[in-house]
C-alpha cells in the first residue's frame, strides 16, 4: 500500500526490487507516478503458457527449411560511460551497515556530493534506518543512495551533476560525522568498493 511520500524507486529500494519490474508488474508507465491508497503487486505475474499447436500430418512434407538472417539494429543507443567518486573524502570505512552500503566517516559540516550525473528519484526521511536519504538514478543499471544527511541540498526529480555538491553529511550516536553509502546494480546491492577508486585505509 501506497504511503505519503514514497515513489516507485524508495518501495524498490526497500523491497530490493528493480523499480523497472514494479512498474511492469503493475502497468505504470513513465514518468512512474504512484498515488497514496494505491495498491502494488511486488512479484511477477505468472503467464499461463499454452502448449503449442501440432501441424497435421499432411502439412508436414511440405514444410520448407528457411534460412534465418541475423540482422543488428544501427539504432542501438551507445552505452553511458560511468566514472565513479567517493562522496566524501574517504578517511575510514565500515562494511556492513544495514546488512548492505558502507558507512563513511567524515567531517563536521563536511558536504555529501554526487558519485556521478543522474536525476534525484527519492529525497526525504521515510525510509526507515536510512535517516535523510537521497537516492539517484544515474542510467538504466545504476542507483547510489546516500543516508544519514544532516540535511539535503537537492530535491527530488532534480537532475545533477558529477561532484555536485547533494547534502551535508549527518552524525550517529557515538557523535561521528557519517554517511551511508550504497550501490545498486538492475535493484540488487553491489560491492561499493569494487566500483569507486581504491583508497587506503
Amino acid at each position: 500500500m501506497v504511503r505519503l511520500g514514497d515513489t516507485l524507486y524508495s518501495i524498490a529500494w526497500q523491497r530490493d526490487k528493480n523499480f523497472r519490474d514494479l512498474a511492469k508488474w503493475n502497468n505504470i508507465s513513465p514518468p512512474y507516478t504512484i498515488y497514496k491508497g494505491q495498491k502494488l503487486t511486488l512479484i511477477a505475474k505468472k503467464k499461463t503458457v499454452k502448449p503449442p499447436r501440432s501441424l497435421p500430418a499432411k502439412s508436414k512434407k511440405t514444410i520448407s527449411k528457411q534460412h534465418v538472417i541475423k540482422t543488428t539494429s544501427s539504432k542501438r543507443s551507445p552505452r553511458l560511460k560511468l566514472t565513479w567518486q567517493w562522496p566524501i573524502k574517504v578517511r575510514k570505512l565500515e562494511r556492513g551497515a544495514l546488512q548492505s552500503g558502507v558507512l563513511l566517516i567524515g567531517k563536521s559540516r563536511e558536504l555529501v556530493r554526487s558519485s556521478e550525473g543522474g536525476k534525484v528519484v527519492y529525497a526525504g526521511n521515510g525510509l526507515k534506518g536510512y535517516g535523510n536519504l537521497l537516492i539517484i538514478m544515474h542510467d538504466n543499471e545504476f542507483l547510489t543512495a546516500y543516508g544519514y544527511n544532516k540535511r539535503l541540498l537537492v530535491k527530488e526529480g532534480s537532475v545533477v551533476k558529477k561532484g555536485q555538491a547533494i547534502a551535508e553529511i549527518g552524525i550517529d550516536n557515538k557523535k561521528r560525522r557519517i554517511l551511508f553509502f550504497e550501490m545498486r546494480r538492475y535493484g540488487k546491492t553491489i560491492s561499493v568498493v569494487k566500483y569507486m577508486p581504491k583508497f587506503r585505509e
